[in-house]
């Protein structure tokens, strides 16, 4: 039986936590914060119909991810599952606005270039060159594949659909969902075996429509009735029975000599395998301690997310789906993104207290990765009264609202800021990062994992921790 010592009481630190339990080890788990779930957490409003609680940062996971099936079915959590209202998302364009986004997509990229909804978006011209995808050789990606390297998702739509699409449909999702440049981040990494599929029928529209044409709209995604930071809770009920938790326990430096970790508190413990589930930057500091490493990965500008519960009839029928997300080319509305979280997620009308009548909860997002870290930009850095001012004009836009109207309707806010847990996906960052991970990999004895190893979303999350080499009993 061998000890494990992880760092960071994260989703990726507890499901690590998790795992080494049942393979059989004992496991103490040190966060430096006052609790658990990272950028898993919940948000609470005291409303005058009773408390309501929804997901102040991550709301759902990717339905293909088996790993973290597999544990919310050992947690007693599967009959919570839920999927979204099948209305389908929206995306919010220069020079037309509002408009649903592909039906038949993966990340934006169409699986039929000719949809309404998609030549709506393109246009005449962007459509019929999108349209040529489907007859277009795959010979050079064949090539560059068999070569080796990453492929990006911005080489590769661009090529293959042309500027249009990559700009209006995929831009749009990769900024909003995975915070990063599609011109930065491999395909690989956002959909995985969407390539090689392409590959075997001689289109990439061809490739998305066999991988979701089994898929209903809205399956792609799934969370527990109460919100995802159910999860976390559930985790942590575990782990207090058959873990060790020490939260506000700062670790400071790493002994592979003496296999053991110190802390800001004066600890000293030993570990025969030590997981650093906290972000790079941290990790960094932590094994530069131990190996000479010579660039330290950076953190992003960050993001801030504003929930606002308004009252408006005009959202009952949710006439722009369940979410919507914004061209980095718009530039009359400052948000990324934007969910109704009540029009998304049927449970969010009941949680802990009926709604009133034309209660809604809105969530937007501020912050991009391509955004400098100077504070200049909106989100992280942006005083809460500004972002409040900005989120109740923004969601007038995105949703077709009066904007007087929807500022007298304001019941309640809460802004929730992100900074640690957002990976910076730039290349140099990358690099960064890579080298880190090359380093700890020259030692049986410290483990990575997290969004910023393992890429983000929980479902990356919950594989990576899952592939953990000291689980087998030692």
């Amino acid at each position: 039986m061998a000890h494990i010592v992880v760092v960071g009481a994260g989703m990726a630190g507890l499901t690590a936590a998790y795992t080494a339990v049942q393979a059989g080890h004992t496991v103490t788990v040190l966060e430096a914060s006052a609790g658990a779930g990272g950028a898993v957490q919940p948000v609470t409003f005291e409303l005058p119909e009773g408390v309501l609680t929804v997901d102040g940062g991550a709301e759902a996971f990717a339905s293909r991810s088996a790993p973290l099936h597999q544990l919310i079915d050992e947690l007693g959590l599967t009959e919570q599952l839920v999927t979204p209202n099948p209305a389908g998302s929206w995306l919010y364009l220069p020079d037309i606005g509002a408009v649903p986004a592909a039906k038949l997509g993966m990340w934006g990229i169409p699986g039929d270039p000719s949809a309404p909804e998609v030549v709506t978006a393109l246009g005449p011209e962007g459509a019929q060159r999108a349209a040529q995808e489907l007859e277009l050789p795959m010979d050079t990606w064949g090539a560059r594949r068999q070569s080796g390297g990453p492929i990006t998702v911005g080489e590769l739509i661009a090529d293959r659909f042309g500027r249009t699409v990559l700009e209006r449909l995929v831009a749009p999702v990769v900024a909003g969902v995975h915070s990063a440049d599609p011109d930065d981040i491999d395909i690989d990494r956002i959909a995985p075996g969407l390539l090689d599929t392409a590959l075997q029928l001689g289109s990439v529209a061809k490739a998305v429509a066999q991988l979701r044409s089994a898929a209903p709209p809205g399956a792609a995604v799934k969370t527990l009735t109460g919100g995802m930071y159910q999860l976390i809770t559930a985790l942590v009920d575990y782990l207090t029975i058959h873990a060790k938790l020490q939260f506000n326990t700062t670790v400071t430096s790493l002994d592979p000599e003496e296999q053991s970790v110190m802390t800001a508190e004066g600890q000293r413990i030993g570990a025969d395998h030590v997981v650093l589930a906290v972000d790079a930057p941290t990790a960094f500091d932590l094994v530069s301690s131990v190996a000479p490493l010579a660039d330290r990965p950076r953190l992003g500008a960050g993001v801030a997310l504003v929930m606002l519960v308004v009252d408006s009839a005009a959202l009952d029928n949710a006439p722009r789906g369940t979410g919507m997300l914004v061209s980095p080319s718009v530039t009359q509305v400052g948000a990324k993104a934007a969910t109704p979280v009540t029009a998304k997620w049927a449970w969010a009308q009941q949680a802990g207290a009926q709604l009133a009548d034309h209660r809604h909860v809105l969530r937007l997002s501020y912050g991009r990765v391509t955004d400098p870290d100077d504070g200049s930009a909106l989100g992280y850095d942006t005083p809460d009264a500004r972002l409040l001012e900005l989120a109740t004009a923004d969601a007038a836009t995105l949703f077709g609202l009066d904007p007087q109207s929807l500022n007298a309707s304001l019941v309640a806010s809460k802004i929730i800021r992100w900074r640690a847990e957002m990976p910076l996906t730039t290349p140099d960052n990358a690099a960064r990062i890579t080298a880190l991970t090359e380093a700890v990999e020259t030692t049986d004895w410290l483990h990575l994992t997290g969004a910023w190893f393992a890429g983000t979303g929980l479902a990356a999350i919950a594989q990576q921790t899952s592939d953990l080499s000291f689980y087998p009993l030692q």
